[in-house]
């Protein structure tokens, strides 16, 4: 039986959409690679398209700017973070495990896409030339690790006091691992991502009570 025209035409969009697809993944990690070596603002779309082999007309084809290639790479990695956590933590569980999932889900996530984290660097400046979704998205995140250090605290778990501060403290202490991570290392993603997470929330459980002393 002859497939109709309708199907064909299906069949054919598909596959161009799918090709498309494959073309923009590249040229973000093309460019999520130069912004982490060059900085956002040393970085043409005349650079990613020379490395990727396009002309620039060629590139606008997939993204019309600097910024929205940006959106792009913002977006895929918060998306990847929450969807990971959508099956992975609930409300019913204990503050240190809901915790325990936020940082590994995090951290793994920067191994594999490094790249795009190193971005995180820069948080403060690129996000301003995102639009409020991204933003949103990257609040959900800091928001589900302060809820998950106050519900330690009122639980009596965590013995600190400020949750906002350790929330913020323990985000900044993981962004900067895209800087030495190496897929080469001897340590694997998970066994990084276990590493961070029994040192923070260990932190958090037994923090230090009061000041080192000194001999004299």
């Amino acid at each position: 039986m002859q497939e109709s025209g309708s199907s064909l035409h299906n069949k054919e969009a598909s596959r161009r959409a799918r090709r498309m697809q494959r073309r923009l993944e590249d040229i973000l990690k093309v460019a999520a690679r130069m912004f982490a070596e060059h900085g956002y603002e040393g970085t043409t779309l005349e650079m990613i398209a020379e490395d990727l082999g396009l002309s620039k007309p060629g590139l606008y084809y997939y993204v019309k700017s600097k910024e929205e290639v940006l959106e792009h790479i913002f977006r895929r990695i918060f998306k990847a973070i929450l969807a990971s956590l959508s099956t992975a933590v609930s409300p019913e569980m204990l503050p240190q495990e809901r915790l325990y999932h936020l940082i590994t889900a995090y951290v793994t996530h920067a191994c594999i896409y490094p790249e795009g984290h190193a971005l995180f660097l820069y948080e403060s400046h690129l996000l301003n030339v995102c639009n409020d979704e991204l933003r949103a998205l990257r609040d959900l995140y800091q928001q589900q690790i302060e809820e998950a250090i106050t519900a330690g605290i009122q639980q009596n778990i965590f013995h600190i006091t400020d949750a906002r501060l350790a929330s913020l403290a323990l985000v900044g202490a993981l962004h900067p691992i895209p800087l030495w991570y190496k897929p080469s290392g001897s340590l694997t993603p998970g066994e990084i991502a276990e590493y961070y997470a029994r040192m923070l929330i260990g932190g958090l459980v037994n923090p230090l009570t009061r000041p080192f002393s000194h001999a004299h």
